[in-house]
């Protein structure tokens, strides 16, 4: 796979963590319709700064920017280790990740390895 096609797909692979994490505020009021819910998901600042972090590498990335390479590489290793932390500590350890926490990983995964060869970070250079 050409460099610039992998830099692209991770842009997109961020892009849609940034998505899921909007989704996964906005899904508990779909099914509640309550509006204490909707607060109680808002109030969390890490969520906030993951979202606008992969929002911020997405974009990065789709211009082919280095410092978007640079940040997309550590922000992604940092929420994946989190999220395998947080699973090998919790009560569901051994067993299947819920689904929406299973789509996260791979999204995770797939910019680490999709941006970590040496030609991907040669083709962000601007």
């Amino acid at each position: 796979m050409a460099a610039h096609a992998q830099v692209r797909l991770a842009s997109f692979s961020a892009a849609g963590y940034a998505l899921l994490g909007i989704v996964g505020i906005l899904y508990p009021l779909a099914h509640s319709g309550n509006l204490r819910v909707l607060r109680a998901a808002l109030s969390h600042p890490p969520v906030w700064l993951a979202i606008v972090i992969a929002a911020l590498v997405a974009w990065g990335l789709a211009k082919r920017q280095a410092w978007a390479w640079w940040l997309g590489v550590a922000a992604a290793g940092y929420q994946l280790c989190m999220l395998l932390f947080a699973y090998v500590r919790g009560p569901a350890f051994g067993h299947l990740p819920r689904p929406w926490t299973l789509i996260a990983m791979v999204l995770l995964l797939l910019v680490v390895v999709l941006l970590l060869p040496r030609p991907a970070r040669l083709a962000c250079n601007r």
